[in-house]
């Protein structure tokens, strides 16, 4: 059986995911000791821009015929309206190239190794429900899709194995995406965009039979993460240090530094800044 782990990344006119991919993929050999594919639309950029990447291959799928937008924030004060290229993570299934394969988000960063022992378990589908805010003030976000719908899952990283109970599942995320307007509603969803996160509670919850089963498995750990309204400062080995939105006090921000937790760096633009060497550390 192989196993590997796979990032996608579709750049947009202001955020480097390429950059952002080799970054993580680096972290992902360090700590997990396994091969690294990437999944985007830019292969041939890539390739030029980048001939000493590390990834085991390099999996090139069509540019997306239809995008959407969001506004990406780089703090509290700063933001900008840009598309966001998320559709294609529902077909991963299909385009994985190993047996058993762990998905991460680009900006999905590792300092540690706690995910390795979920590598060669026996489950089928492991993903993370719990999480932890490193701003530790501010309202719960990401508890469930709607405030009285259903537990929200994190698509940012998940594992799964190929056999046809998966099949199934990454079937239904299709049908749900090509039906979004419809789940939006029937789950009391509010927000416009269509999210891989939600995406993937809807499905969750379909295939529990729209219960509390035990279709998921929690993954090692919890998922920490700092929202786009924070700022990374420095990665160095093990240890993150950030500024966080500190809650009332707009612009302003607290110190926050972590050791051998692996974040959720969402703030492209800081981690695009620090990779790039923007901080001068």
């Amino acid at each position: 059986m192989t196993t590997g782990a796979v990032i996608f990344a579709h750049n947009n006119s202001n955020v480097n995911y390429v950059k952002l991919a080799i970054f993580a993929a680096n972290r992902v050999k360090d700590y997990l000791d396994i091969p690294v594919s990437l999944i985007t639309d830019s292969k041939d950029w890539l390739l030029k821009a980048y001939p000493d990447h590390p990834f085991d291959q390099v999996i090139s799928v069509p540019p997306a015929t239809t995008t959407q937008q969001k506004k990406f924030h780089d703090g509290t004060l700063a933001g900008k309206m840009l598309d966001w290229k998320n559709f294609s993570r529902s077909q991963v299934y299909d385009l994985t190239p190993y047996d058993r394969t762990i998905v991460l988000d680009s900006d999905y960063i590792l300092n540690s190794r706690v995910l390795k022992p979920a590598l060669t378990n026996e489950h089928d589908f492991q993903i993370y429900q719990n999480s932890f805010d490193l701003a530790l003030d501010r309202p719960a976000m990401f508890d469930r899709i709607s405030s009285y719908s259903i537990p929200f899952y994190w698509a940012t990283v998940f594992i799964f194995e190929k056999n046809d109970l998966m099949k199934s599942f990454f079937d239904l995320i299709e049908y749900i995406k090509a039906n979004w307007n419809y789940f939006k509603v029937l789950y009391s969803i509010d927000a416009h965009t269509y999210r891989n996160d939600f995406a993937f509670s809807i499905a969750i919850h379909i295939m529990n039979g729209k219960t509390n089963g035990n279709f998921a498995v929690e993954l090692p750990g919890t998922m920490t993460f700092t929202t786009d309204k924070d700022i990374l400062i420095s990665a160095k080995e093990n240890t993150m240090s950030f500024l966080v939105e500190k809650k009332d006090y707009l612009g302003e921000y607290t110190a926050v530094k972590t050791t051998g937790l692996d974040v959720h760096v969402m703030n492209k633009f800081s981690l695009n800044r620090f990779i790039d060497g923007g901080y001068g550390v």
